[in-house]
């Protein structure tokens, strides 16, 4: 009996030895059992945010991926900035409602990688990602909350994180929520001459006449017995020297020369009111001159050309005098530079096939070369201070007037193959260079008038620009770009904010106050619309507008 209570005795003894390391690890399970919640808990968090985030971003449906299934970074496999996969990654990581790994980012680290194909013909495609990986991770210290009730601090462990990581994926739509500004902005960036610096860069070792010869550059401003001052352009898609081109570029050639740089965003304004002895004395303050004249009398015969030479505006001014008479001469110089451009003919589609491959441009949908083979021309924007020896030159701001004359209707069709015989013309006019090299900002704008006399496929990508349209009750199809459009005193025409069956009636008496016969919104696969699926007559976008449509 007493061997059997002794050893009762020891178990007791035991029992209430082994109590503190049995509730000890009791206590240590329970906290691993507790991270382990926590880290399936935050690991859910990821994987939801990781999700949000490549979806917001591609705007495609995303799908979780390991580690191992993301490239590594390369000439594909580029970083981007995160901040619109984060917005989107949000309302997921608000999930931590303590507010402990979502304290300020700190415990939060995420990372965008795009996948590119550098092997895409169109602008507006290349260098856009073919498909998206967003990462988030997320860490948290994790406290021994019951273990601590047993041990020492000496003896708790110490920086015990909880750390979890997702990865998501997305094919990208790559133009999702690229506007068409931005679009139209990088064809124009991409296919179009913005001067003629760029122009003779391109066509290295052809002589200066030759360039002249392929672009439309004229000897300077022409001044007529009439009083106008006019540059006239005329595009004729049966001359032989460009109507093979890809693009276009329409140069003016600079009005003003000075010895020192002008200020202000200088233009005709600053003299306007001025008298005529009042303009030679700031004109020569300034070491300023008139450059790159015609004179013409009132038969049309050129009295004399300077290209490229200089004269006071005091010995300009009686120049002008003696050949046109005092009121005539002061009116033209004080006169803006009407810079006209006449579509006379069409310019036929080329073989497109057989054209070689940077002389085509090729279709926004398919990547392929456009059978539509656009044309595209770029006005050259007024330059402003351009270095030209120890002098600076300098266009004063324009009236642009774009006619398409009765015979450049380029909407006719084949009647064999059904398809289109014309190119469609795609314009691009930034507006004059500003002080600080800006467009639309600095010297504004005046208004560029768009005169149809003949029915036309084309854009109009002048963001910076009021915009007149005298549509002559022709068929125009199409996208205008305008900072505002206006009718011919220069007020604002209304337009609704989107075209749908509720605002087609208004759409329409918007475009009947342009004088157009009908309106059809086309882009010929130079860029995509992506705000309406089909937007039929909703042709033409204020700058507002167009940084909208996503």
């Amino acid at each position: 009996m007493r061997g059997k209570q002794a050893e009762k005795g020891t178990v007791i003894v035991f029992v209430a030895l082994m109590l503190p390391f049995l509730i000890l690890f009791a206590g240590v399970a329970i906290d691993i059992g507790r991270a382990y919640l926590y880290k399936s808990y935050m690991q859910n968090a990821a994987d939801a945010a990781a999700l949000a985030g490549a979806e917001t971003v591609s705007g495609q449906k995303a799908r979780l991926v390991t580690g191992t299934d993301v490239p590594v970074l390369g000439q594909y496999i580029k970083t981007e900035p995160s901040t619109k996969a984060d917005n989107g990654a949000k309302r997921f990581l608000a999930m931590d409602t303590g507010s402990t790994w979502n304290n300020e980012g700190q415990n939060i680290t995420t990372e965008l990688r795009k996948e590119i194909n550098l092997k895409k013909n169109s602008p507006v495609l290349k260098n856009r990602a073919v498909n998206y990986y967003y990462k988030v991770t997320l860490s948290d210290d994790m406290e021994f909350q019951y273990a601590a009730m047993f041990l020492p601090k000496a003896l708790m462990p110490k920086d015990w994180k909880v750390k979890v990581e997702a990865w998501a994926m997305a094919n990208n739509n790559p133009l999702a929520g690229i506007d068409l500004l931005t679009q139209m902005s990088e064809v124009a960036a991409a296919d179009t001459y913005s001067t003629f610096q760029d122009l003779q860069a391109y066509y290295k070792g052809k002589s200066y006449d030759h360039i002249k010869a392929i672009s439309f550059t004229n000897p300077g401003p022409a001044y007529h017995a009439d009083g106008t001052r006019q540059e006239v352009f005329s595009m004729d898609g049966t001359a032989a020297i460009n109507n093979n081109m890809k693009k276009l570029l329409i140069n003016f050639k600079p009005d003003i020369t000075a010895t020192q740089k002008l200020t202000g965003n200088w233009d005709l304004d600053k003299v306007l009111n001025m008298s005529n002895d009042d303009v030679r004395q700031y004109f020569s303050d300034h070491g300023m001159k008139i450059t790159n004249w015609q004179l013409i009398d009132s038969s049309g015969n050129i009295i004399e050309t300077k290209e490229g030479g200089t004269e006071w505006w005091g010995k300009f001014y009686d120049k002008l005098k003696k050949n046109f008479g005092e009121t005539v001469a002061a009116t033209l110089l004080n006169a803006r530079i009407a810079s006209i451009i006449n579509v006379i003919n069409p310019y036929e589609v080329r073989d497109v096939e057989n054209l070689s491959a940077d002389e085509v441009s090729y279709s926004v949908y398919t990547d392929s070369p456009n059978e539509l083979d656009p044309m595209f021309v770029r006005i050259e924007s007024e330059e402003y201070n351009t270095a030209s020896g120890s002098n600076w030159v300098t266009n004063t701001v324009r009236d642009i007037q774009i006619n398409i004359k009765e015979t450049a209707d380029n909407t006719g069709k084949s009647i064999i193959t059904g398809k289109y015989l014309y190119r469609p013309i795609a314009f691009f006019y930034d507006g004059p260079v500003g002080e600080d090299n800006e467009r639309g900002v600095g010297r504004k704008s005046r208004t560029l008038t768009f005169n149809l006399e003949a029915d036309f496929r084309g854009i109009l990508y002048a963001p910076n620009s009021p915009v007149h349209v005298i549509g002559n009750n022709h068929k125009f199809s199409g996208i205008i770009i305008a900072q505002s459009i206006v009718d011919a005193e220069g007020n604002i025409i209304p337009m609704p904010e989107e075209q749908n069956a509720d605002t087609n009636g208004e759409l329409q008496s918007f475009y009947t106050q342009m004088g157009l016969g009908d309106a059809q919104y086309d882009d010929f696969g130079i860029v995509r619309l992506t705000v309406y699926d089909d937007p039929q007559k909703d042709v033409v976008y204020l700058t507002s507008r167009a940084k909208i449509t996503l």
